[in-house]
């Protein structure tokens, strides 16, 4: 038996070495797969001068606002050991587990680690670099097993047709979304192997992966897998193929492994993918209605135009972004054209055609658009599936160029006939975005491209290595430029930042922030707002606490009901710190505002109390604690949305807490010039504009002469656009750009008249009321000192749990200034308490009079229910990809041990018979 296993030992060893070897002669092919696409990426990065090639970054849109703060929180967190479940930096707390799902949650990210929050941007440009020649690699060895496993040069160039496709070069700063068109053609590949070879490993690891990377894009790919696994099935089983005979049986006995492949592969990934869910039932990201509307947005000729040489990047609106390279269209039509001989059957045709035609609709009819997009309608960055379609068209594409030789020259001719007249009735009768550059560099490489299939089809002199050469260069330079100069569109339409500000002066204002906490004038716990706050997740850069927030996780009911009190907002899920005045910054707890640089949108109430270099930060003391108890009235406060009065709101809802008087009170505005803007008004505490030309600059000019000496002025416009402003006071005068529905802080009333003067780009387009008002000073230091009398103490914190104290003079509720969420578990003295929503938007406790020691802890709704179901899962994706390797090998061994019993009995016999 020793002997046998040492043979089995050593097969095992020959099979791994011959893989190796192979390896070996194809390893040019693996390099150039992955290096081509990364160098590209690379290359326009640094021909758009990003660091360290330039002093600008590729952090553009959303990438800039959210989804690379959010991963420079997820790299404080790493290198704390702070849970992933909870923050506080952002919005007054927020559920991180699931931004860090939507945002941060790529394998990949784990290696930002090792660069600072300064140089993140460097990392995200290398690894969306490494993220295109990952996807190269994998879609090389996609088209390989579907090409009898053949690699050569021209299987290299299709892989980065699909890496460097129309959607990764419009979308590379998608980061979160990205790892779907990287995992793909790993899930395709063991889709094959579980059909082909009953090996279900490949399929349900990537498939899970795909899904932790990013559940968004992990439900495309399983809408996909849906559609595309029957299409697949019908081209790897056949009726000639005995061990793989397509039929009912094999059909379902497939269906049934795809199924219980997918279902274990998503159940593995509940610990994440259920509570996120449950969170996600709260944003603005859900609740859309189904739209019921069979009518197509598009057309099919401006369609093609989106397969063009560098066509538009869209990325507010347009159709979807599905250039793949000027041979994968001429190759298109030739797939239906392939003759049976070649190895395309109808049935390959019926099905890959079902599934072009199903992603073309998807684009065009607003029912599959929704279905697509998690049953929402996704506000810009339209068709974010278009990927699939990239992925269909390079699959088919490839098929085709192995089998061009097998079709007519005159089909090719057709084509490339047909592609020209095309490109030259676009220009006469297209109506999409694309112009003379793409219809320019579309025509010249079809001139270049035809002229390659025309060679490959016709002349049948030259070797096949010089076609594959030929083949092989003229598609890398149509791809190297196409991805440079889609890039530097999106550069040119979006911009590209400046590295200078991003993480600026990062160590000494983290330095700062945690050296005051707790120290005599400070609280516990506290608040840090950041300006000039150009970054919406500012505070996750800086791993500060604070309130601004912009994500697609938020909580929609925080956001609309904290909207009401004057700070720049769109509604659904973003909210700044401008149009922070004292009386917010003291009820939320924010205690430093604080100048990363000079800027003078700090709102000029507050004082200095710290400055060294560019930083300085101008206290609040009056700020109160994270929790503090209120009337019972809070619970029946609810702003009127459609009242634009902020100041109004503002006194009600302090009135709901139990305080008496208003803590703002109006004063009287002296109307000045106006343009693209008309008045009645001369003189009143309410303004009203009717707006002019929307498309026109507009300005309008207020002066407050008659206020109370010492008294904080604000000003409130409730305009849809942000501007900038202009206040003079004297000598002394203030200009910083403003956003949309902030409040105006013109600082204090010195008895010198003050003159606010607003100017928008471009006209609001509905109608201003403006309404100036003073702090009531005497009305908020009673305000201050009620709710600061019964102030919750803290002694002990994290990022997932508060405890402390509380002396409550009267019954009433503890209102933390903390987001309400479902997670939220509280203690008081030792015993469950019930976590109350404060207007749907804060967390409350109701309490008795007395002292009470009051815990708050966060767990995320469903975790363990969602944890369980995974240990299962993957419990049952071990077993069924463990037990078949073990049953074989265990069978082996008996048959062995068999074998030598038998060998045994022989040579007794043997023995025996001699005797």
């Amino acid at each position: 038996m020793k002997t046998k296993k040492s043979g089995n030992s050593g097969a095992m060893l020959l099979r791994i070495k011959n893989k190796f070897i192979n390896m070996g002669d194809v390893w040019p092919q693996y390099l150039l797969a992955f290096i081509f696409p990364l160098l590209t990426v690379i290359s326009a990065f640094a021909i758009m001068q990003c660091y360290p090639f330039g002093n600008r970054t590729m952090l553009t849109v959303d990438l800039y606002h959210q989804y690379a703060p959010f991963l420079v929180e997820f790299r404080n967190k790493l290198l704390s050991g702070e849970s992933l479940f909870y923050t506080m930096n952002d919005g007054l707390g927020t559920e991180y587990y699931a931004a860090f799902a939507n945002y941060t949650s790529s394998p990949l990210n784990l290696f930002c680690v090792f660069f600072t929050p300064k140089n993140m941007a460097v990392f995200i440009a290398l690894i969306t670099a490494v993220r295109a020649g990952l996807a190269s690699l994998f879609m090389m060895m996609f088209l390989s097993a579907n090409d009898g496993k053949r690699i050569d040069n021209v299987t290299v160039v299709f892989a980065a047709s699909y890496a460097l496709c129309g959607w990764f070069v419009t979308d590379f700063w998608n980061i979160m979304w990205c790892d779907a068109l990287v995992i793909l053609p790993l899930i395709c590949l063991g889709l094959r192997k579980m059909f082909m070879e009953n090996k279900w490993a490949l399929y349900m690891i990537s498939l899970a992966t795909a899904l932790i990377s990013n559940y968004y894009a992990g439900f495309f790919l399983c809408i996909f897998l849906v559609l595309f696994a029957p299409a697949y099935y019908f081209m790897l089983f056949s009726r000639e193929d005995i061990s793989h005979k397509l039929g009912f049986k094999s059909f379902f006995i497939s269906a049934g492994k795809f199924s219980l492949a997918s279902l274990i592969a998503g159940a593995s990934t509940a610990a994440l993918t259920l509570p996120v869910y449950l969170i996600l039932q709260t944003t603005s990201a859900t609740g859309d209605e189904f739209p019921v509307d069979y009518s197509l947005t598009g057309n099919l000729f401006d369609f093609l135009g989106r397969l063009m040489v560098c066509a538009n990047p869209n990325i507010r609106d347009g159709m979807a972004n599905v250039f793949c390279g000027v041979i994968v269209v001429l190759l298109l039509p030739l797939f239906f054209m392939l003759p049976k001989s070649s190895g395309i059957s109808l049935r390959h045709k019926i099905g890959f055609g079902t599934l072009i035609l199903v992603m073309y609709l998807s684009f065009t009819n607003r029912m599959l658009n929704f279905i697509w997009h998690g049953f929402h309608f996704p506000n810009q960055i339209p068709y974010r599936e278009s990927f699939l379609m990239c992925f269909l068209l390079v699959f088919m594409a490839f098929l085709t160029i192995r089998r061009i030789k097998s079709l007519p020259p005159t089909a090719i001719t057709g084509v490339i006939g047909g592609m020209f007249a095309f490109l030259v009735l676009y220009e006469k009768f297209g109506v999409g975005q694309e112009g003379y550059l793409q219809i320019g560099l579309s025509l010249l490489f079809l001139i270049i491209q035809g002229t390659v299939l025309a060679v490959i089809t016709r002349d049948k002199t030259k070797s096949p290595g010089f076609l594959e050469t030929l083949i092989t260069v003229t598609m890398l330079v149509e791809l190297f430029v196409s991805s440079t100069v889609t890039i530097g569109l999106v550069a040119k339409h979006e911009g590209f930042v400046s590295y200078e500000f991003y993480g600026k002066n990062y160590q000494q204002i983290q330095s700062y922030v945690n050296e005051v906490e707790g120290t005599e004038g400070h609280k516990t716990f506290e608040r840090s707002e950041l300006y000039p706050n150009n970054i919406c997740d500012i505070q996750s850069i800086y791993d500060v606490k604070g309130m601004s927030i912009f994500s697609s996780t938020a909580r929609e009911s925080f956001v609309k009901y904290m909207s009401n009190f004057g700070f720049h907002n769109n509604g659904i899920n973003g909210l700044r710190n401008a149009g922070l005045t004292r009386v917010t910054a003291s009820l939320l707890g924010i205690r430093n505002l604080i100048e990363i640089q000079h800027t003078q949108t700090v709102p000029s109430v507050f004082e200095l109390e710290y400055e060294e270099g560019e930083v300085k930060s101008y206290g609040n003391t009056d700020a109160l604690s994270v929790g503090y108890m209120v009337a019972d009235s809070i619970l029946d406060y609810a702003p009127d949305r459609g009242n634009t009065n902020v100041f109004y709101k503002t006194n009600s809802w302090i009135n709901a807490m139990g305080i008496e008087g208003d803590v703002y009170q109006p004063v009287y505005m002296t109307v000045g010039d106006c343009s693209n803007l008309s008045t009645s008004s001369t003189y009143d505490k309410m303004v009203t504009y009717s707006t002019g030309n929307t498309e026109e600059k507009s300005d309008f000019e207020v002066t407050i002469d008659n206020a109370e000496i010492g008294s904080d002025i604000y000003v409130y416009a409730n305009s849809n656009k942000g501007g900038s402003v202009l206040i003079t006071n004297g000598d002394k005068t203030l200009n910083f750009e403003i956003r949309s529905y902030q409040i105006i802080s013109l600082g204090k009333f010195d008895g010198n008249p003050i003159t606010l003067k607003v100017t928008y780009s471009k006209c609001p387009t509905t109608g201003l009321r403006v309404y100036a008002y003073q702090l009531n000073n005497p009305v908020f230091e009673e305000m201050i000192s009620e709710l600061g009398d019964e102030e919750f103490n803290v002694i002990s914190y994290d990022e997932t749990s508060i405890s402390g104290t509380v002396d409550a003079k009267q019954n009433g509720i503890l209102m933390f200034t903390i987001p309400y969420a479902e997670g939220w578990k509280a203690t008081v003295d030792g015993q469950d308490a019930e976590i109350i929503s404060v207007g749907d938007c804060l967390i409350g406790i109701r309490l008795d009079e007395g002292h009470h020691e009051v815990n708050i802890k966060y767990v995320p709704h469903g975790f363990n229910i969602g944890l369980a179901v995974s240990v299962v899962a993957i419990v049952m994706m071990v077993a069924i990809i463990v037990l078949p390797g073990v049953i074989s090998r265990r069978r082996a061994e008996r048959a062995v041990s068999e074998n030598n019993e038998n060998m045994d009995t022989e040579d007794k016999n043997e023995t025996n018979s001699e005797v």
